[in-house]
């Protein structure tokens, strides 16, 4: 069984996580823009990220839920 994420994840988590997965913040304004080569991951600077925005964009990036929940 697929392990779930919490509705809504808070943010410094999942930018820690992301950071384990290779992605470096390329810049910061009304959304902190994450890069890994050609890999773009703009998330909102809000407290908390959205179940629904965080499994969009990894699906499009092509990082699994299980890659994603390893390093959260």
């Amino acid at each position: 069984m697929a392990v779930q994420l919490p509705s809504d994840l808070p943010t410094d988590r999942v930018h820690n996580a992301l950071r384990r997965l290779g992605f470096v913040i390329a810049r910061e304004g009304k959304h902190t823009i994450f890069a890994r080569g050609a890999a773009i991951l703009p998330l909102p600077r809000h407290p908390k990220v959205s179940r629904e925005l965080l499994l969009r964009e990894l699906r499009r990036l092509g990082i699994s839920r299980e890659e994603f929940l390893e390093q959260y």
